[in-house]
């Protein structure tokens, strides 16, 4: 009983998380400040709505009748995106390499710091998606 009340505060908390940032990846005029994708080409719109699609199947679980396997499907789903999300941000568009080495967008310290807040987010994806085997 406490497992499933963890895990769904978890999911609860996730689900949030990515309806805000979905509806502010959609959203041309508002920054995504640290989530940001630094791209040119509306990836950050798309990106935005896979994000608020995935945070309504995160909570849709609560009022909905979805068995184990469509909310293991979907927090798959959501932890592959959320993956790409990560490499993309961070290591296509985080890191130029220059002649004198790597050049790290933004600044080394916020960019390792944003990875680490990334790499939670995706630990907690995981921990949802093993919970409903």
């Amino acid at each position: 009983m406490k497992k499933e009340i963890s895990i769904g505060i978890l999911r609860l908390s996730l689900g949030l998380f990515f309806l805000v940032l979905g509806i502010i990846g959609v959203v041309p005029r508002v920054q995504e400040t640290v989530f940001t994708l630094n791209d040119n080409l509306g990836l950050e719109i798309f990106f935005g709505l896979v994000e608020l699609i995935c945070g309504i199947l995160l909570i849709a679980g609560f009022f909905t009748p979805l068995g184990r396997k469509a909310i293991r499907s979907a927090s798959l789903v959501v932890f592959i995106f959320w993956a790409l999300r990560i490499f993309l941000s961070k290591f296509v568009w985080g890191i130029s390499f220059v002649s004198k080495g790597m050049l790290f967008h933004p600044a080394f310290s916020t960019w390792i710091l944003v990875l680490s807040a990334e790499l939670v987010i995706g630990a907690a994806l995981f921990i949802i998606y093993r919970a409903y085997e």
